[in-house]
């Protein structure tokens, strides 16, 4: 990632009518500093539909500060708190005219094949004041804006903002003192906390939200309801991990990556849900790509998993003595090749095509032009069906399936056929969890289940994958790393046989008359 800054921006934002008086802040601060007034110009930029918007993503270039030529700013969501909007901010020197290749870069998941332009441009006249504790430590800023929207659906509508910007050096426990006395000292002077940006209120009211804001299936909902609910929340979960993944393509962070993956292999296994409604061709293309952009996610994934898993996150490079420097030479390299490939199908015409037919999916879905009976439901099933009435056969499904594999495991299930029961389980929970908005609490019951099995059986294969990794590094390496991975091998095949024992117990939970009651009606 390069940019000529980054800082994670925590703020707060208050609506106040256009004669609102800033109070006095000294009592909330040691001191108060205003510092001289600004003129802004500032272009959003976004696609035609608002693609970054809905991702909770704005680029913008400013005008009337420090620089001369003008800066562009992109702000990231992050998790924050329930008072505080943080984002991450890249900012970028340059003209108007051209956006920064990285933020192209950055942002080509979720812009793709369309067009960034200008949406709005706001003219602003800012008023700041800096609040500093008694040591003369920077608290933060008070940005006041009168904002006149110069350009775009809302041209000459003006309304009025206030922003408190955190600190950098601001400690957690100071930032609960002070957001309790800022809050309490504006609102006594009329400002309303709020959490809608400038770019937001130059929409107007009939843009879309930020953040998916589609509204909700419920328990009237029909079965195309549900399968489009399905395809937009999948990509939704795919697209909030695509821009963190090409922050640095080089390293990206464990949690991007797992989540990124989870957002496939769900997305996938929904596919398969609702396969008997879906066009055949278009579904066996979309789950054979969410395949195989899953498995580049998943090699990466697993090498994170086993980092963590043999504690070689943090492993002091000077003591060669235990073998272990040389496990953590072998598996960061591991890492780093993989990244390069996932980086590679990521800029990949393949990926965005996939992205591109979801999105197409999401506004209008696929649905088959077959008729007659589905496969294993026993009876028609229309786009227009009561949700509620045909849900539980399409879940009956997969959990037929587990049962199945669970039978044929028998007694004494080899490792191989662990793993697929795993598999069934996770298909389970997630139909069930996709089920859950029309059925209830039933279906989160058998979530729950079909989760700890698969928790559990995911537990026993991540050390059959350690073992079989620590076997291999062991004949790589010198004697130290074989007399390490050794022990640690030994400690793998220990847990295997206690998980293996384990299993069995939340199984019998899970196939309980409770669990699964309701997937024997419909």
């Amino acid at each position: 990632m390069t940019s000529d800054t980054e800082n994670l921006e925590r703020e707060m934002k208050f609506a106040v009518d256009v004669g609102f008086e800033l109070p006095n802040l000294s009592k909330v601060a040691g001191s108060t500093l205003r510092l001289p007034q600004q003129s802004l110009n500032t272009a959003y930029f976004d696609t035609p539909d608002l693609r970054l918007w809905q991702r909770g993503i704005t680029l913008r270039h400013r005008e009337g500060e420090e620089r001369h030529t003008g800066q562009w700013t992109m702000k990231l969501p992050e998790e924050g708190t329930d008072d505080s909007l943080d984002r991450l901010e890249l900012s970028w020197a340059g003209m108007r005219e051209e956006v920064p290749a990285e933020a192209t870069r950055i942002l080509q998941g979720a812009v793709r094949r369309s067009m960034l332009g200008r949406i709005v441009v706001l003219e602003s006249l800012r008023r700041r004041v800096v609040l500093r504790d008694g040591n003369g430590t920077e608290l933060g800023e008070i940005d006041d804006d009168l904002v006149t929207v110069a350009h775009g659906t809302e041209r000459g509508r003006s309304f009025r903002q206030i922003e408190f910007e955190f600190g950098n050096d601001l400690s957690p426990a100071d930032h609960d003192d002070l957001v309790d006395a800022l809050l309490k000292k504006l609102r006594k002077a009329g400002a309303r906390p709020e959490t809608e940006q400038k770019f937001e209120k130059a929409l107007g009211p009939g843009a879309p939200c930020a953040r998916g804001g589609k509204g909700g299936i419920g328990r009237r909902a029909s079965l195309q309801d549900v399968v489009q609910a399905s395809i937009a929340d999948g990509l939704d979960r795919v697209l909030d991990y695509d821009y963190r993944l090409r922050l640095d393509p080089t390293d990206p962070p464990v949690r991007a990556v797992h989540q990124a993956r989870v957002a496939c292999r769900r997305l996938r296994s929904d596919l398969k849900t609702y396969g008997p409604l879906l066009d055949p061709v278009w579904l066996d293309h979309t789950t054979t790509e969410l395949k195989w952009i899953g498995g580049r996610l998943g090699q990466v994934r697993d090498a994170d998993v086993l980092t963590d898993r043999l504690g070689l996150r943090e492993v002091d490079a000077d003591s060669v003595a235990d073998g272990n420097p040389h496990l953590r030479a072998r598996l960061f390299g591991q890492r780093r090749d993989f990244c390069v490939e996932l980086a590679e199908d990521m800029k990949s015409e393949r990926y965005l095509e996939l992205l591109d037919h979801l999105h197409a999916a999401a506004l209008a879905p696929p649905l088959s032009r077959g008729k007659g009976r589905r496969p294993g439901l026993g009876r028609r099933l229309r786009a227009r069906h009561p949700a509620r009435e045909a849900l539980p056969a399409l879940v009956r499904r997969p959990w037929k399936e587990l049962q199945r594999r669970v039978r044929r495991a028998g007694p004494h299930p080899t490792d191989r056929q662990l793993h697929r029961i795993r598999i069934a389980s996770k298909q389970l929970r997630y139909a069930s969890e996709a089920a859950a908005p029309v059925m209830g609490g039933v279906a989160l019951r058998t979530a729950g289940w079909a989760e700890a099995l698969q928790t559990v059986l995911g537990e026993h294969h991540d050390a059959v994958a350690a073992e079989e990794w620590l076997r291999l590094a062991a004949l790589d390496g010198n004697g130290m790393t074989g007399f390490a991975a050794g022990l640690r091998v030994a400690h793998e095949r220990r847990l295997q046989r206690e998980l293996r024992h384990e299993w069995r117990g939340v199984w019998s939970s899970l196939s309980s008359k409770k669990a699964t009651r309701w997937l024997r009606a419909g």
